[in-house]
């Protein structure tokens, strides 16, 4: 473990020239920049005007809030969080996670890119895995190769995605939404919203019109809504179904296939969003699995093949549950692709019933420590363990 701090006299920009596991930057009141790694070797210098920092394992950097960041490389994870100044991000291996910030400008994100609070403009040139934005004040500009979620963004909207889109939007006058998904898109606006809609699906079936006074199918792959007086425009192309709506119910469905939106586990110690009941019961959960650990690590590297099996049957059951949830919320009429929200079609053939599961083995001190482990080591969500964990419970 190595730190190092630099005072600083006004505004600063903090450049990260390359860190070669996981990047943490929090901004706070001190006018100066600490940096920790867990490896021997740390760079900071400081020029009076720019502080450049690098190292080879991980780093943590807490800087003046109002400080403007450069990333060059991060070959991890990087988690920002309140930054009132610009953000620039050339390239971050693994996943990017962001809190509270200014501007953001990013030019690739390999994994997976979680924003909650921009107080500017976004913009990211390419996101490998999903992305879940929430409360934009700027524009939003952005290209994802697997699914977006986006909700609260307040100006100009141009997203291009490789699977599923779903937004919830307020649409201001005068703004422009342009969005193009390869699967399914999904709009949630209010009732009474002032927007033109121009909507284009996969065939004459694939646009779905939930809205006050609007006919809800017409036949045709594209079709124009105008909703009040206008004053803003929506442009949706969907490789599969497009469905608006302004029914809550099915926005709050969708609301549960955005893991992303919620805080990650770069936090130690605390998981925010929970009860304090569940938060302490998870917690010392954690703390024995670690107990248990130290006191029979040999014991379970021999018995980790069998573990491993384990969890990986009580994932297969967690996953039928998932499959259980929407052919039953197909049986009421809803289902659109991923996200579980929709109509259904007339005709369409019944869903055969699901065969009884066969009875569940004792679960073990063993798998509960593996999955417990896995969720300290980041490697998988809080929301993943909890599901792992009733999954072997066989609740």
């Amino acid at each position: 473990m190595r730190q190092n701090t630099l005072p600083v006299n006004g505004p600063v920009t903090v450049s990260v020239e390359n860190v070669g596991g996981d990047l943490q930057i929090v901004g706070w009141e001190r006018a100066e920049v600490t940096a920790k790694t867990d490896d021997n070797k740390l760079e900071m210098t400081g020029d009076g005007e720019t502080i450049h920092a690098s190292s080879d394992g991980d780093l943590i950097l807490y800087v003046a809030r109002e400080a403007a960041v450069r990333i060059l490389n991060v070959g991890g994870d990087a988690d920002l969080r309140a930054l009132a100044g610009s953000v620039e991000v050339t390239n971050v291996g693994g996943d990017l996670q962001m809190r509270n910030v200014g501007a953001v400008r990013i030019v690739s994100v390999g994994g997976d890119l979680s924003m909650r609070g921009c107080a500017g403009s976004f913009q990211a040139n390419s996101v490998g895995g999903d992305a879940s934005l929430h409360e934009i004040k700027g524009d939003v500009e952005i290209i994802v190769g697997a699914d977006l979620y986006l909700r609260g963004a307040e100006g100009n909207v141009k997203a291009q995605v490789g699977s599923d889109a779903a937004l919830y939007l307020h649409p201001l006058p005068g703004t422009d939404v342009n969005l193009q998904a390869g699967s399914d898109v999904l709009l949630r606006l209010p009732a009474k919203a002032n927007v033109e809609l121009e909507l284009q699906g996969c065939d004459d079936e694939s646009i779905r019109v939930d809205l006050p006074g609007v006919e809800p199918v017409q036949v045709g792959m594209s079709r124009q809504v105008l909703m009040g007086s206008g004053g803003a425009k929506i442009r949706a192309l969907a490789g599969s179904e497009v469905i608006v709506t302004s029914r809550d119910e099915e926005w709050d469905n969708v609301a549960e296939f955005d893991p992303l939106g919620r805080d990650g586990p770069f936090a130690p110690g605390e998981f925010p969003g929970l009860s304090s009941e569940l938060h302490e019961r998870i917690s010392r959960r954690v703390e024995e699995a670690t107990r248990r650990a130290l006191e029979s690590s040999m014991r379970a590297q021999e018995q980790s093949g069998h573990v491993q099996r384990r969890v990986d049957a009580a994932m297969r059951r967690a996953e039928e549950k998932m499959r259980s949830a929407e052919r039953r919320s197909m049986h009421m009429g809803i289902k659109v692709g991923r996200f579980g929200v929709g109509f259904d079609r007339p005709g369409a053939p019944p869903v055969p019933p699901i065969p009884p599961r066969p009875p569940a083995e004792p679960v073990t001190d063993e798998e509960r420590l593996t999955i417990l482990k896995m969720l300290q080591e980041k490697k998988i969500s809080l929301q993943d363990a909890e599901k792992l964990l009733a999954a072997l419970d066989g609740k």
